[in-house]
């Protein structure tokens, strides 16, 4: 059964692989090198969070935690934490596209885009 990985560093917290994911979904935490790091302070937040949507977790380093005890959606969370991540790539590409083209093709995706959003 899988489960949420939170290791303590220093003052801080980290979760990697698959784990980010979830955070990132609650929370929009940056992903960098498969890793989001968090401080000392928002650990109960998080915590909190995974329990409300029973997600099992393990605290390692400093304060041992666990929560086992309800069922696990994880699995879950992490497919819905990497489709909101992918969207959001996507986004900001498309975003990042847009402020680089010229007024012309500019006018002519604005065209488009409302022609598709008025189907």
């Amino acid at each position: 059964m899988n489960s949420l990985k939170i290791r303590k560093s220093g003052t801080f917290y980290n979760v990697f692989d698959n784990d980010c994911y979830i955070l990132y979904f609650f929370f929009n935490y940056n992903i960098k090198n498969q890793k989001v790091g968090f401080p000392n302070s928002a650990l109960n937040k998080i915590i909190n969070k995974l329990e409300e949507f029973k997600i099992n977790y393990e605290v390692i380093g400093g304060n041992e935690q666990n929560n086992f005890k309800n069922l696990n959606k994880y699995e879950k969370y992490v497919l819905l934490g990497k489709e909101k991540y992918e969207k959001d790539i996507k986004y900001a590409d498309i975003v990042d596209k847009l402020h680089k083209a010229s007024e012309e093709k500019l006018d002519k995706i604005l065209e488009n885009i409302e022609r598709i959003l008025d189907e």
